[in-house]
């Protein structure tokens, strides 16, 4: 009997080590499953979901292992297509040409697109800053204070950054978050429609100005005339009316002229052409006034070229324009001079005279719309102010350039225009 007390105890406490062994590893087999679980939620939680504890089918942890598995999926899916979706954003507002700023709720700027950085280069971190210290404006900041208060939900305005940059600005409230409240900035640079209005608004007083002082002249004529019967009085204002007219028709017909070579839809009939027939065209209809002043011209051009490839009356115009300045600047008894050069792929031609120059200032200029150099405003020259412009829409548009060079090197006084044009193979000849 004692020795069966003894197996039992015996038994008993076999039992108890074993359900004791069992029960540590069991313990340590758990933790080391919560330890792996905790570790992949913690993974998880950093936007790491490649890391996850692998569990077999009858793992008393199989099902939390699942379902962590399966929201990490959810989880990366998600990332995954906000990543995508921010990523898209940012290259809308990148491809937008408008300048975007984002404010958050505290008026600070959060974020901005390419345009806006363009536009604020010299500011190396947009973010972080307030409005007024990009944009030198106390009223756009207003605006956007208020805008964050709630007291208005969008303003427009205009603002000059500098003496040249000019932009329309929108700004609107928008809600980033619940309760919260920000703005989006807008910047559309005008700076060229600016530029536009005041080359629109400059030629419209500078036609009106040329169109009413012949119109005056012939008014006032006029009323001589018809108060007056003598002939000897009547022949020089009709001469007077007369002349007064053709100017204002030369105006109308150069400004018509001036439209059609600013419009790039014009057809042109672009061909090799010899530029000493052009010029011999042009010099006849500028022969009679070269005449009268005892003025020649001086051809320079080689007698087989040079060729080149553009359109043959556009070209006659540019001649003619020219000529006419250069007999109408020189002296009496001058030479007018043309040559050409070739000079890296292109055919430069020049037009030289010998009068009073140009001064430096005013050569940037010269081929403005109306503009005259300061010696000749107010005198009557019998120039529209418009051919020099119509060259240099003419020359652009055959892929040439124009300026002008004064005084001259040879005799330290007047001008020489000198104009670029395509070359056209010798081969291709005929006019």
């Amino acid at each position: 009997l004692g020795n069966v007390a003894i197996v039992q105890r015996l038994i008993i406490l076999t039992g108890f080590i074993a359900f004791a062994l069992l029960s540590l590893g069991l313990m340590v087999s758990a933790s080391r499953s919560v330890s792996l679980l905790s570790s992949a939620a913690d993974s998880i939680g950093h936007g790491d979901v490649k890391v996850l504890p692998q569990f077999h089918h009858g793992h008393y942890f199989y099902p939390l292992a699942k379902s962590i598995r399966e929201n990490a999926e959810r989880v990366e899916s998600y990332i995954q297509t906000i990543t995508e979706q921010k990523f898209q954003l940012e290259s809308i507002l990148d491809g937008i040409e408008e300048g975007i700023l984002l404010l958050n709720s505290a008026g600070r700027i959060d974020s901005s697109n390419r345009a806006a950085r363009s536009m604020f280069s010299s500011i190396p971190e947009l973010k972080g800053r307030r409005p007024l210290e990009v944009i030198r404006s106390p009223e756009l900041q207003a605006a956007c204070n208020r805008i964050l208060e709630k007291e208005i939900h969008s303003f427009h305005s205009e603002v000059a950054l500098g003496s040249d940059r000019f932009y329309h600005v929108h700004i609107v409230r928008i809600e980033q978050s619940k309760g919260q409240f920000g703005a989006i900035i807008a910047l559309h640079d005008i700076s060229e429609l600016k530029r536009l209005e005041t080359v629109r608004r400059d030629f419209v007083a500078n036609a009106s100005h040329e169109l009413r002082t012949p119109l005056t002249s012939i008014k006032g004529y006029t009323e001589v005339l018809m108060s007056e019967d003598d002939p000897e009085v009547r022949s020089p204002c009709l001469e007077v009316i007369f002349k007064n007219a053709n100017h204002m028709i030369k105006i109308v017909n150069d400004l018509l002229q001036l439209a059609k070579v600013e419009d790039y839809n014009t057809i042109m009939d672009i061909r090799p052409v010899k530029a000493d027939e052009v010029l011999a065209e042009a010099w006849k209809a500028c022969a009679p006034a070269a005449e009268q002043r005892s003025v020649s011209l001086q051809n320079d051009l080689p007698p087989d070229g040079p060729m080149v490839q553009a359109d043959f009356d556009q070209l006659v115009q540019v001649f003619r324009n020219l000529l006419e300045n250069a007999v109408k600047y020189s002296p009496p008894g001058a030479k007018v001079e043309v040559f050409s050069l070739a000079q890296n792929g292109k055919v430069t031609i020049g037009v030289s005279d010998s009068g009073p120059g140009i001064p430096r200032k005013d050569q940037q200029r010269i081929f403005e719309r109306f503009f005259r150099v300061e010696r000749y405003r107010g005198k009557e020259t019998g120039s529209t102010g418009l051919g020099l412009a119509i060259c240099r829409h003419i020359v652009r548009i055959h892929g040439g350039a124009i300026w002008v060079e004064s005084p001259r090197k040879d005799i330290s006084s007047g001008s020489t225009f000198f104009f670029t044009l395509p070359p056209a193979e010798r081969e291709d000849t005929g006019t």
